[in-house]
């Protein structure tokens, strides 16, 4: 790191920058880890064991936000201590679509309350 003479100041890369100022900030190596795994994805599936500091759901966050800058889809699983993850297939998004869209719908639905409290029917 080169400095301007001014104490305190120090160029830093601009990708290594970028990655400092996002919050809730994960190990550098841990980063690293998972870019490499995901780039690699092919036709197979990376099984990752939770760290002691990581629950299911930080884990799964790390992954997904990973996964978008690389702009790979991926489907996570939970399984027995860890996490099992893989390159989408057509047809995992497929099934995520429909999920989703039935989740809208229940939503939706008439039998919504409304501002809290239940429709009045006829007494």
């Amino acid at each position: 790191m080169a400095t301007d003479g001014l104490i305190g100041m120090n160029f830093i890369p601009l990708d290594q920058a970028q990655r400092m100022g996002r919050a809730p900030r994960m190990p550098a190596d841990l980063y690293d880890a998972l870019r490499t795994r995901i780039a690699s994805l092919d036709a197979q599936a990376v099984r990752i064991t939770l760290p002691q500091d990581a629950s299911l759901a930080t884990m799964k966050n790390r992954i997904l936000r990973v996964a978008e800058e690389l702009r790979v889809p991926v489907t996570i699983r939970k399984v027995f201590g860890g996490l099992l993850f893989w390159r989408s297939t057509d047809e995992d998004i497929h099934q995520a679509h429909e999920i989703a869209s039935r989740l809208q719908r229940a939503r939706r639905s008439p039998q919504t309350r409304t501002r809290g409290r239940w429709p009045r029917t006829s007494r």
